[in-house]
C-alpha cells in the first residue's frame, strides 16, 4: 500500500508538472470574471431583480453570492468540465505512447493494471481538484459583487420548483453539489481513459470523447415523443443528477440510483480500458 501511494503521488506530480494541467483552471477562472463583468452592468442586475421577485420575492436577500456562484457553476461546469476532464483523462496514457515511454514504465516490477488504476485515480483527484477550484473561485466572484451573507436562490429547466436556502444551509448544499461533480463526471473520465488505452494519438482521444458527449447531450435533449423511451440510456440525462443535492428536500433514492448508473459506466470504461491495454503489443 505504501508503494502504491507512493506510485501515485509521482503520478499527481507529474500530471501537475505539466502547463497544460492548468488549461482548464485558467479558462473557468477568465469565464468567471466574464460573468462579474456582466452581472455588475446595471441593465443585468435589472434583470435579475424582475426574475428574483416573480420567481421568489425578496431581491436584495435572494441576489446574493451565493445565488451567483450556483449559476455560473450551473450554467460553465458540464460543458467547459467535459472539455478539460477529457483533455487529461485522454493525454495521461496516451501521450506516454507517443512519447514513447510506455516501454519505461513498464521495465519497472508493476502490472499494466497497476500502471492503469494509478493513472485513473490522478484522473479522479485532478477532476475533484478543478472543481473545488471551480467552486470557491465562483464563491469568490460572487461574494466579490454582492458582499457576504443573504439567501440563495437554486432555479434550472431540470428543477421541478425554485429552491431557497438561508446563507449557511446554502453554503452546506453548495459544496455538498461541487463535491458531487467528481462522481457525476466519472463516466467523461472513463469515456476518454477508454479511448486513451488505444494506439491513438492524445488530441484524437479528447476530441472523440467531446464528440461522444456532446452528441449524447444533444440527442437527449430533443424534444420528441420518440425519443422519451430512450432518454434513460443518455448519460448526459443522468448527470444532471447533482441537482438532486440541491433539491428543497433531497430525493436520496434517486440521487443514489443515479450516481450508482454513473459509477458503474465509468467503472465498466476503465475495464474495458485494461482489457484493450492488456492486448496491445508496446515493443513493437
Amino acid at each position: 500500500m505504501k508503494l502504491f501511494c507512493q506510485q501515485l503521488g509521482w503520478e499527481l506530480y507529474r500530471l501537475f508538472a505539466r502547463r497544460r494541467t492548468y488549461i482548464g483552471f485558467g479558462i473557468f477562472l477568465l469565464v468567471e470574471m466574464l460573468f462579474y463583468i456582466l452581472w455588475t452592468r446595471e441593465k443585468s442586475e435589472a434583470g435579475m431583480q424582475r426574475f428574483i421577485e416573480r420567481v421568489a420575492g425578496g431581491f436584495d436577500e435572494y441576489f446574493s453570492g451565493l445565488t451567483l456562484a450556483f449559476l455560473i457553476v450551473a450554467f460553465t461546469m458540464l460543458l467547459l468540465g467535459v472539455v478539460f476532464v477529457s483533455l487529461i483523462a485522454g493525454d495521461i496514457l496516451a501521450k506516454e505512447t507517443e512519447d514513447g515511454n510506455l516501454r519505461l514504465l513498464l521495465a519497472r516490477p508493476i502490472s499494466r493494471f497497476r500502471l492503469l488504476l494509478i493513472k485513473f485515480l490522478s484522473c479522479q483527484i485532478y477532476t475533484t481538484a478543478l472543481f473545488l477550484f471551480v467552486g470557491v473561485t465562483a464563491l469568490a466572484v460572487g461574494c466579490l459583487d454582492r458582499g457576504w451573507g443573504g439567501g440563495m436562490l437554486v432555479w434550472t429547466p431540470e428543477l421541478p420548483k425554485v429552491s431557497l436556502f438561508g446563507w449557511w444551509e446554502g453554503m452546506g448544499r453548495y459544496f455538498l453539489s461541487i463535491a458531487a461533480f467528481s462522481l457525476v463526471y466519472i463516466p467523461v473520465t472513463g469515456l476518454a481513459f477508454l479511448f486513451g488505452c488505444f494506439r491513438i494519438k492524445p488530441a484524437a482521444a479528447t476530441i472523440v470523447t467531446v464528440a461522444v458527449v456532446v452528441a449524447d447531450q444533444v440527442l437527449s435533449a430533443i424534444p420528441l415523443p420518440a425519443f422519451d423511451p430512450y432518454r434513460e440510456y443518455f448519460i448526459t440525462s443522468r448527470m444532471n443528477s447533482w441537482l438532486f443535492l440541491l433539491y428543497q428536500d433531497i430525493p436520496w433514492a434517486r440521487f443514489l440510483e443515479q450516481s450508482a448508473w454513473l459509477l458503474g459506466i465509468g467503472l465498466s470504461c476503465f475495464v474495458l480500458g485494461w482489457l484493450v491495454f492488456e492486448r496491445r503489443d508496446i515493443k513493437s
